[in-house]
């Protein structure tokens, strides 16, 4: 997920990058959460999960399933120490239990018994940033470097590509917005999704972040999926209606759309979440933890996943979306927490009402 300020330069002027993507027009409007929805069809109804702690229990599943949740994402993570490090240590037990192997494998039996399915979804975590670094902007001065982090890489997700064979895993997702990576080296990346599918026999696809990855990456056409981690800003004003979020969505419908057509692949949203505070459709990718004194709105953010689901739910090119994020136990998400997590929340009833039309 981007977190930076970001900026469209075009000629001497610089603009907001809202500016570049087309807003619903800024006018006074009721929030308004619309109750109609539709039965979405082809529609893979996923979450994030959480990689918790403590084992699964049955009742977090029997939880997820009432919400007509049919998709999982789990993401186990490698670590860096900055974006400058070209070196990646693998971690199969680390100290989350839902993040290990074991916790992997036991949480898909588990919901494969279900009847969920799952996306198996590695990550790259940078340990201590430097120059507000972050894992797209991964560069290296020399091709020594290059070639030693791109060795660390093939590793790290050949092990998880062999887990998800052997655990019957639906979807592999080979990357996590590694936009400069994706978008510099792409020789790399083919050869290594060559070595992927001797591995792994499922389906498989790429996290692009939603700014200069998902429109500019070569490797589309060898995927079977294009994603996207879905934090487009979409209005620049707070409190907006369900109509004008969907105004937002517009411009990107047709570009995401012609994407779809251009490579012949199906589209989905590995991410797409919203906080439950005023304007989380302006700056959708900002973590929590960065807005210090946000006033809590559960309904611009149940607003922003109905507009989602009314903009996208019909379109034929487009698989489905995992909410960020899931939690395998909600007793902590009170609904005045700002959080992503729709649990406990208006959103949540948005999201069930969606998950469990038919």
């Amino acid at each position: 997920m981007l977190y930076k300020t970001i900026f469209w330069l075009t000629g001497l002027a610089v603009f907001p990058i809202a500016t570049w993507i087309g807003f619903a027009p800024d006018v006074p409007a009721e929030v308004l959460n619309v109750s109609s929805s539709f039965p979405l069809k082809n529609f893979y109804r996923g979450v994030a999960w959480v990689g918790g702690r403590n084992p699964i229990s049955e009742e977090a599943l029997t939880d997820a399933a009432a919400n007509g949740i049919e998709w999982i994402a789990q993401t186990p993570f490698g670590w860096m120490e900055h974006h400058r490090s070209p070196h990646i240590q693998l971690n199969p037990n680390p100290f989350l239990w839902g993040e290990a192997d074991e916790g992997l494998r036991v949480t898909t039996r588990m919901v494969h018994d279900m009847g969920i399915k799952v996306m198996l979804k590695p990550h790259i975590w940078l340990r201590r940033p430097v120059d507000e670094g972050w894992i797209g902007e991964i560069d290296f001065p020399t091709e020594e470097e290059w070639q030693q982090w791109e060795a660390d890489y093939r590793t790290f997700i050949l092990h998880y590509a062999r887990l998800a064979q052997e655990e019957n895993i639906e979807i592999l997702c080979i990357a996590t917005e590694l936009s400069n990576p994706v978008r510099s080296r792409p020789v790399f990346w083919k050869t290594l999704i060559g070595e992927i599918r001797k591995t792994y026999s499922g389906k498989l696809t790429y996290a692009a972040n939603w700014y200069r990855d998902y429109d500019e990456t070569q490797i589309w056409a060898d995927l079977d999926y294009i994603g996207i981690n879905a934090y487009f800003p979409l209005t620049e004003k707070v409190r907006p209606s369900v109509e004008e979020i969907s105004a937002g969505w517009t411009p990107l419908i047709d570009r995401i759309g012609q994407m779809s057509e251009q490579f012949g692949k199906p589209m989905l949203f590995t991410e797409v979440g919203y906080k439950n505070v005023e304007g989380t459709t302006v700056r959708p990718w900002e973590w929590p933890r960065q807005m210090e004194g946000a006033v809590v709105d559960n309904t611009e953010q149940a607003n922003a996943y109905e507009a989602m689901f009314q903009s996208f739910g019909r379109q034929d090119w487009f698989r489905g979306a995992f909410i960020w994020k899931w939690y395998p136990v909600r007793s902590r998400l009170a609904p005045d927490r700002v959080e992503f997590s729709p649990q406990n929340k208006q959103a949540e009833q948005t999201l069930k009402r969606w998950y469990s039309h038919e």
